[in-house]
Formats: structure tokens, C-alpha cells, sequence
């Protein structure tokens, strides 16, 4: 069972009712709109092939559907359809020089099956009411199978616009977890070397410490060696009286016992 076609983000579908509506007030208005913007994107994706031929197949499907006599309403929805295909292309190529090389083969096949789809539609929207009268069971078998055949091409490049941005996302993420790795390690590395610098003031302050300690107890044994030194000077002078005063009297008495 196929899924219906699904309308693109930046332009709702047109309904069947509303497309017989503008054909029937304004046959070419809708087209010239459309082939406007599609000859603008066709001129800017000149220098590249493969989206030149997607644009310029997209703009004869709608130049069909602009001339055509039977069948009109089924045509511009087909010419939609094709539109909407083109609009997913351009979406998940944002540069044309670059196109991977899966959705280059998609985009390759995209414009061979618009040549193929160009034929059919001709035959049908250009026939004689007679003719479309006699074969209106095959063409509308045949319409439908060219709307099957572009809704079937629309989703396999919905799925690979959607993998594309997957793939994409991904790399986003793996990009933001090696950041986020990198800027761990810059962090641990930058909690080490302050706590490296931390450690080293620490070692510091202790040497500064010690050497308060040691300047201290230096100072202190100074004061006891001068201390020591007062003693020891006090005490020699204390000798040298004592020996003055023994000198004195052993002289008094020398002199004392002379005749």
C-alpha cells in the first residue's frame, strides 16, 4: 500500500479541487509562478549537471501541464509532485558542488524518470476528447502510475535527506563529545597544575617557617654565648683582683720580713 504524498515543509500541498479551480479561473498563472522560481534555481545550478537536468526536466513536466487540454488537474498535480521532489533535492544539497554520491545516483534516476513520465503525459494531455473518452480507464492507470512512481522517488529522498541529517547529527555529537573530552582534560589539567602550585606554596610557607625557626634559635644561642660571655668576663675580673690582692699582700710581706 502506497502512503499518500505528503506536502513539503516550506509549501502546502494544492488539493485536487483547488488546482481545477485555478485552471478553470487562470490556466497559466500557477505555472508562470512556478516556472519563475524554477528558471531562477536552474540558471544558479548551471555549473552543476546533474541539478540542471532535475530542474530543467521538472520545468517541461510543468510546461505540460500549462498546455495541456486533457487531463489538466491530474497533470499540475503531477507537475507538484515533481516540484515537491525537487524542493526535498535542493534542501539536502546545500551545496551543489559537493554532492555525495548516493544522492547524486537519486538525482540522476529523479531526471530519468521525468523523461520517462514526459511521453505518457503528452499523449494524454494533448489527445482529442474522443480519444481521452475511449481510453480513460488506461490513462487514468497510466496517470496513476506516474504519481506512484513520483511519490515512491519523493519518500526514498525524504529517507535520504532524513539519514543525510542523521549523519550529520551525529558528527555534531561526536564533535561536541570530543570537545567536551578535550575540555575535561584541559580542566584535570589545570586542577593539577594548581594543585601543583598550591603544593609548592605549601613547601614554601614550611622552608619560611623552618627558617623562622632556625633565625630564632640562632637569636637564642647568640643571647646564651653572650650571656656566657658576660660570665666569663665577670669572673676574670674577678681573678685578676684576687690575684692583684694576692700579689699585694705576698709583696707586704716580703717586705715585712726584710732586715
Amino acid at each position: 500500500m502506497r502512503l499518500p504524498f505528503s506536502s513539503r515543509r516550506r509549501k502546502p500541498a494544492f488539493p485536487t479541487a483547488k488546482i481545477k479551480s485555478l485552471s478553470l479561473r487562470t490556466s497559466v498563472a500557477l505555472p508562470d509562478i512556478l516556472s519563475t522560481s524554477l528558471l531562477a534555481l536552474k540558471e544558479s545550478a548551471d555549473a552543476f549537471p546533474p541539478l540542471k537536468s532535475a530542474v530543467g526536466g521538472v520545468l517541461a513536466v510543468w510546461d505540460i501541464a500549462d498546455r495541456a487540454k486533457q487531463a489538466k488537474s491530474d497533470a499540475c498535480d503531477i507537475a507538484l509532485r515533481a516540484e515537491k521532489i525537487l524542493d526535498v533535492i535542493t534542501d539536502a544539497v546545500p551545496n551543489p558542488s559537493n554532492i555525495p554520491p548516493p544522492m547524486l545516483q537519486r538525482i540522476k534516476r529523479f531526471t530519468v524518470l521525468l523523461e520517462e513520465i514526459r511521453y505518457p503525459m503528452e499523449a494524454i494531455a494533448f489527445t482529442s476528447s474522443i480519444s481521452r473518452i475511449v481510453h480513460l480507464r488506461r490513462n487514468e492507470r497510466a496517470l496513476q502510475g506516474i504519481k506512484a512512481e513520483l511519490d515512491e522517488a519523493y519518500h526514498d529522498f525524504l529517507a535520504a535527506s532524513a539519514l543525510r541529517v542523521e549523519t550529520q547529527q551525529a558528527g555534531i555529537a561526536d564533535r561536541q563529545a570530543a570537545q567536551q573530552t578535550l575540555l575535561a582534560s584541559q580542566q584535570t589539567e589545570t586542577h593539577i597544575a594548581a594543585t601543583s602550585a598550591l603544593r609548592v606554596e605549601a613547601q614554601q610557607a614550611e622552608i619560611a617557617v623552618q627558617q623562622t625557626v632556625q633565625h630564632m634559635e640562632l637569636a637564642s644561642q647568640q643571647g646564651h654565648t653572650y650571656t656566657a660571655l658576660g660570665k666569663v668576663a665577670a669572673t676574670t675580673d674577678a681573678l685578676v683582683l684576687d690575684l692583684s690582692s694576692v700579689l699585694f699582700y705576698s709583696r707586704l710581706s716580703v717586705f715585712l720580713a726584710s732586715p
